[in-house]
């Protein structure tokens, strides 16, 4: 896409304000942030990372000025697509997070690059929580949520954005900024923007006289309604400011930007009973929900039969879902109180409602307050969803559509939609929702390739817009936002009343239409099928995506290359350019056009080297997000696997490495003494030169030299090293490990700063102190994980090292009889792989789980720094790592908005900008008193410590410290490693 004249004047005005690593203009990045969570694709011309608020102005100014439409974009997690521009897209840098906490917790002030859930952590210790409560907690941010007026499962109407705001920090088309907390600004506004005041307060005197739509508007807004804009603001406040406060809320970044906001916080109770009832009768079940609405119940979920059988496999669920009535539905209800009484009292009562509807009931799973038993059941609801996307077929995208019914036409609403899915033919499509709030979800899904595919969606969509809207006098956007899928139809759900009030409040704060036009007001009634999302099919990894961003708040190299949705965004775009200018080659017409995807394609193909593969850490980490089970990192590691078959250099050294992998690490581990004492002869800057220049003309191959790296390990000392504890020896054989130091371990000393023993001694002496007998293999030196082949896309090698070591550990623990431990998480999660019988543990986790018990901690430190290992995530022991910390200090403190270090093995030798970017916010949150930080792998501790300025060791080292056996045990272990 050319950028037009007046973005390009545009663009050298913004270069005056914005460094140039926030000006983004290669094709290859502005391709990749035009995907958002919506089925709808749009490339900006032009994309701005924005820092601060002076900038942000700024460039509003300039947008105004030279008339160029800009579009905010917070997490992207959006569905209906107001978040993707052709023109200029705004996004905020990671520095918009700032937070004050007012009024003991029942406030607080938010910048809206604050993810939701993060907000919530930061509520939990005053036992409160912001109102809001979306689906996409845990990936979208304030801004986002303020803008759309997200709600969700719990919040119903009274907590969300509109009712919960207190104050915000506007910033309108024209560059004005108002502070609604503010005396001073709030009248220096009333007084600039006296023509604006007078027009909305004409639309607030024509609404309010028209006795009709007034009614109308105070009926719709009792339900969920987020189609169009917030006109309910014009009646429920008189006074300007409160008014436009209250806009701003659900407009979409429409009518100005919400810089940062205030908001009432709601209870987050602690006392929870959840259970779980399938009804026969949709009719009778949607009549017990209207009951239920007068008990103050907190969450009260419906699923059809269509969404029961898609989760028919979860373990909790009930038998024979397939031969329940068609009509079936399920209610999961859940009651939350301040205390237990309350609790029993509310359930008794609830419980009481739902005997009356016994013969309705098909089965049950009644209410308990087992928080993991409802954990089983809030896993059925949230699995609904991705069971349709995991099915879906290869090329089409899954569509979920938000609408909300007036409880009494619930019952209506279900069965008539039930008839359009059959006319249309969305026979997979499965309807749930938030029943309390009449609000439903329904899921199909949508291939957008042929014109017929897409006049089936248009006519499927004016027949639901009619059926919701018209006949039942619904919302067509309960919760989702307006955005374009919604904006044809705002008219058709309002009328040409209320619609001519919300084009007219468009044009008193946006006269110049720059902001997100198209969105919410768009004039063209078939905005909705323009721009769609092509999904072709790309690779059976990642065909299942359905781009919805979950997966970009874990990614370390989100904001410094692709996150794992641009991975794939972009790599369905190669493919699709593929396919296109083949079949375009065959036909001699269109030859500009032509010749424009040819440059996307190779630009994009040239790019993707850096952007997409070799950037990535491949951690695996975005797989435990993403709803439909996708690990990104597996899908790049298969494209290496192909890089790597083709290169025969590649595959020599990797064959050589893994022959001779114990030679190899001697090698390895006498060079760094060998750097280090270097350093010490020629000084560092000259070791970094050297390196540097060693790094370009090996093609990569010598890695980049950095001032933490740590020195060689000595060699290790295999063997059998008996415990001197008697407690435990009476049993001696139950009381045997096999221990296998991971290659890290083995190459890398520890960092300095006092520590004197080896990790393989540290692991020792803490096994020894609590009784256990430790054998290290004589093998050890030449086995391997795999991990470090199989990252590089070298299966072959990491299949045999893997299959190497498995048979030595088989030897070893007599078939499974002992366990096996290792010291790096990460190898810890790729040796629990495959089927062999044997019990192996993480160190951190096996300590957690047998040795706690068995030592006595002397003196607890009082304040210790944690960095829980991406690898401890995926492998599910992130609690017995943080739980050695516990025990071992007062105070564990663990650096937020880091969930990745990006060391990614031996990564951060070669790309340590990577490692860089993950950890740019560590050092500002060390606390001063921290003086050693603790994790429990090796290669990752490097880049800690070279980003916090301290030394990064296992955690094991603190516990080996301040524990010792316990007293009736003998007091003292030699180390005999």
């Amino acid at each position: 896409m050319m950028m037009s004249t007046q973005i390009s004047i545009f663009t050298a005005a913004v270069a005056q304000i914005l460094k140039p690593q926030g000006i983004i203009t290669e094709y290859s990045k502005r391709y990749a942030y035009g995907t958002d969570a919506s089925f709808y694709q749009l490339t900006p011309q032009l994309v701005l990372i924005v820092s601060n608020l002076s900038q942000l102005i700024q460039i509003v100014k300039l947008a105004n000025s030279y008339q160029v439409a800009i579009t905010f974009r917070a997490a992207g997690t959006s569905l209906s697509g107001q978040a993707v521009t052709d023109s200029v897209l705004i996004m905020l840098s990671d520095d918009w997070v700032e937070f004050q906490i007012h009024e003991q917790g029942h406030k607080i002030t938010l910048q809206p690059g604050i993810i939701g859930a993060k907000a919530n952590e930061i509520l939990k210790p005053f036992g409160r929580k912001i109102g809001p409560d979306p689906a996409s907690i845990n990936s979208c941010k304030i801004g986002g949520i303020a803008a759309n007026n997200s709600s969700g499962m719990c919040c119903g109407v009274l907590q969300n954005s509109y009712h919960t705001v207190a104050d915000m920090t506007i910033i309108f088309a024209d560059g004005t900024e108002l502070n609604t907390a503010c005396e001073q600004s709030c009248g220096s506004f009333l007084s600039t923007h006296q023509s604006l005041i007078e027009q909305l307060l004409e639309l607030s005197a024509s609404l309010n006289n028209n006795t009709e739509l007034k009614q109308k508007v105070i009926q719709k807004y009792r339900l969920k309604n987020t189609t169009g804009y917030g006109i309910n603001a014009l009646i429920d406040f008189s006074d300007p400011i409160e008014m436009i406060k209250h806009l701003m809320i659900g407009s979409e970044g429409t009518l100005g930007f919400i810089a940062d906001i205030s908001l009432h916080t709601v209870e987050d109770n602690p006392f929870k009973s959840t259970g779980f009832f399938i009804f026969s009768s949709t009719k009778l079940a949607c009549q017990l929900i209207e009951q239920l609405a007068d008990l103050d119940v907190n969450a009260l979920e419906l699923l059809d039969k269509g969404a029961l059988m898609s989760v028919a496999e979860h373990d909790i669920m009930p038998k024979a879902i397939a031969e329940f009535p068609v009509d079936s539905v399920a209610l999961l209800i859940e009651i939350q109180e301040s205390s237990l009484q309350l609790l029993n009292d509310k359930v008794l009562s609830v419980t009481q409602k739902i005997q009356s509807f016994d013969h309705a009931l098909l089965a049950q799973i009644a209410f308990d307050s087992d928080a993991l038993r409802n954990q089983a059941l809030w896993n059925i609801r949230k699995g609904t969803f991705p069971a349709v996307g995991a099915m879906r077929d290869p090329g089409t995208t899954v569509i979920i559509e938000d609408v909300a019914f007036p409880l009494a036409s619930l019952a209506t609403g279900i069965v008539e939609l039930h008839k359009l899915f059959q006319q249309y033919g969305y026979q997979e499509a499965i309807i749930f929702g938030h029943a309390l709030a009449g609000n439903l979800h329904f899921v199909f899904t949508q291939a957008f390739d042929t014109a017929e595919k897409i006049q089936r969606y248009d006519a499927f969509m004016v027949a639901v817009a009619n059926l919701v809207a018209v006949q039942l006098s619904g919302s067509l956007k309960a919760e989702h936002g307006t955005g374009r899928n919604m904006a044809p139809f705002v008219e058709l759900e309002w009328g040409a009343d209320a619609y001519q009030i919300m084009k007219a409040l468009k044009e008193v704060f946006d006269p110049l239409n720059i902001l997100n036009p198209g969105v919410i007001i768009n004039d063209d009634d078939k905005a909705h099928i323009r721009d769609l999302k092509i999904m072709p099919v790309t690779h059976d990894i990642i065909d299942k995506c359905i781009e919805c961003g979950f997966c970009e708040s874990v990614c370390p190299s989100q904001g410094f290359t692709y996150t794992p949705r641009q991975r794939i965004s972009v790599r369905r775009r190669i493919e699709h350019l593929k396919h296109t200018i083949s079949e375009s080659e065959a036909s001699p017409a269109a030859k500009d056009s032509l010749a424009v995807l040819k440059d996307q394609y190779h630009q994009l193909q040239h790019d993707y080297q850096f952007l997409g593969i070799d950037s990535c850490a491949a951690t695996g980490l975005c797989e435990m997000q993403c709803p439909v089970g996708i690990n990104t990192g597996d899908f790049i590691k298969a494209l290496r696997k192909e890089d790597h078959q083709r290169s025969a250099v590649k595959k020599q050294l990797a064959n050589v490495s893994a022959k001779h992998l114990s030679t190899v690490t001697k090698i390895a581990s006498l060079g760094l003494s060998a750097v280090s004492k270097g350093k010490a002869l020629v000084g560092e800057s000259s070791v970094t030169k050297g390196f540097q220049f060693l790094n370009k003309y090996s093609a990569g191959f010598v890695p980049l030299y950095f001032s933490s790296w740590p020195k060689g390990e000595g060699k290790l000392k295999t063997g059998f090293y008996p415990s001197s504890n008697p407690r435990l020896r009476q049993n001696s054989q139950d009381n045997k490990v096999i221990y296998f130091p991971a290659c890290a371990g083995r190459v890398f000393a520890p960092p300095s700063g006092g520590v004197a023993n080896s990790l393989s001694q540290v692991v020792v002496s803490v096994l020894n102190k609590a009784g256990f007998d430790v054998v290290i293999p004589f093998e050890s030196p030449s086995l391997c994980c795999g991990m470090a082949f199989s990252s590089k896309g070298d299966e072959k090698n990491a299949t045999e090292k893997l299959s190497q070591t498995h048979g030595v550990f088989i030897d070893y623990s007599e078939n499974g009889k002992y366990p096996i431990i290792t010291d790096a998480s990460a190898c810890a999660l790729s040796l629990k792989q495959g089927e062999h019988g044997l019990k192996i543990y993480e160190s951190a986790e096996f300590v957690s789980d047998f040795i706690l018990p068995h030592l006595q901690v002397s003196s607890k430190k009082d304040h210790v720094l944690l960095h829980v290992t991406c690898s401890s995530k995926r492998g599910n022991i992130e609690q017995q790592l943080v739980n050695i910390a516990n025990h071992c200090a007062h105070k564990v403190e663990i650096p937020a908005d880091i969930s990745c270090c990006g060391f990614a093995g031996d990564k951060g030798f070669y790309q340590p900008e990577l490692n860089q970017h993950a950890l740019r916010h560590l050092k500002k949150q060390r606390p001063d008193d921290c003086i050693v930080g603790y994790s429990n792998n090796r290669s990752c501790e490097i880049g800690l410590t070279r980003h916090s300025e301290i030394p990064y060791q296992s955690i094991l080292y603190l516990l080996d410290e301040v524990s010792k056996p316990l007293p009736n045990l003998i007091s003292e272990v030699k180390n005999t490693v």
